[in-house]
């Protein structure tokens, strides 16, 4: 019989210098600089200038992060870079 992983939806919303990732199951960490989010499968790191989270929401696993810059966005899986936005 197959494996059939079920993964969970994950959506990103980039607006207005203003960021909202959904279906994040952890905050790992964020400096003003770069922010690491645990998603159902893999990593997100959200990198830029003056990056500040305005909202948290654990139950909906939501979080918006306000920037003045955004450089990059990349996902990681098992310590690999594996798809990468803007660069």
């Amino acid at each position: 019989m197959a494996d059939n992983k079920s993964i969970q939806p994950y959506s990103i919303v980039c607006e207005h210098n203003s960021l909202t990732v959904k279906g994040v199951k952890q905050v790992v960490e964020v400096t003003e600089r770069e922010a690491q989010f645990k998603l159902a499968s893999n990593m997100l790191i959200v990198k830029g200038g003056g990056l500040n989270i305005t909202r948290l929401d654990k139950d909906q696993g939501v979080v918006v992060i306000d920037y003045a810059s955004l450089s990059s966005l990349s996902f990681r899986q098992n310590g690999i870079n594996v798809k990468g936005l803007f660069r």
